[in-house]
């Protein structure tokens, strides 16, 4: 099971290699403020009509995070809005990843015990275990390079791994 946060959906989708993620994991879960943070770009964006055709397939469940106290947890450590909902969901549902490449939480793995896993891991995942091609994979890893949101040295390390 994967909690996801709006980031990491929207990368996935835009590389074309959400469906494929969703398969990879037994269940995909988002928080209710996630599905909310993704929806607000329809319209502008096309990815989002992917996202909205795996919550219909019921690829991707949308759930609230109930624990309040967990969603405060997660605000304690200043983590907010559809984050902190993923955080509270991953803990709540006992997950065995949250995907997040939000560098706030990223930076706060080790102190509030997470397994988390980021588009780029999860592009390699799927090209580890055959679920998209090497050639989908260097494509899927360049365009993060051009999206700019991910560090070029460990791109660059990924890249070596799938050409090899």
């Amino acid at each position: 099971m994967i909690v996801k946060d709006a980031m990491i959906l929207i990368h996935l989708a835009k590389l074309t290699v959400l469906s494929k993620a969703c398969s990879y994991f037994e269940k995909v879960l988002v928080p209710h403020k996630v599905y909310e943070e993704v929806l607000a770009g329809k319209g502008k964006d096309p990815s989002v009509l992917v996202f909205e055709k795996l919550v219909g397939e019921k690829k991707i469940l949308v759930e609230k995070a109930i624990n309040g106290d967990l969603v405060k947890k997660a605000h304690d450590f200043n983590i907010e809005k559809g984050e902190a909902e993923a955080l509270a969901l991953y803990w709540e549902k006992k997950a065995d990843f949250l995907a997040s490449d939000d560098q706030n939480v990223r930076r706060k793995t080790l102190i509030l015990d997470l397994k988390i896993v980021g588009t780029l891991e999860i592009v390699l995942m799927l090209y580890r275990n055959g679920l998209i091609s090497g050639e989908k994979a260097i494509d899927s890893l360049n365009e993060l390079k051009r999206i700019g949101w991910f560090n070029s040295a460990v791109i660059e390390a990924a890249l070596l791994e799938v050409k090899q």
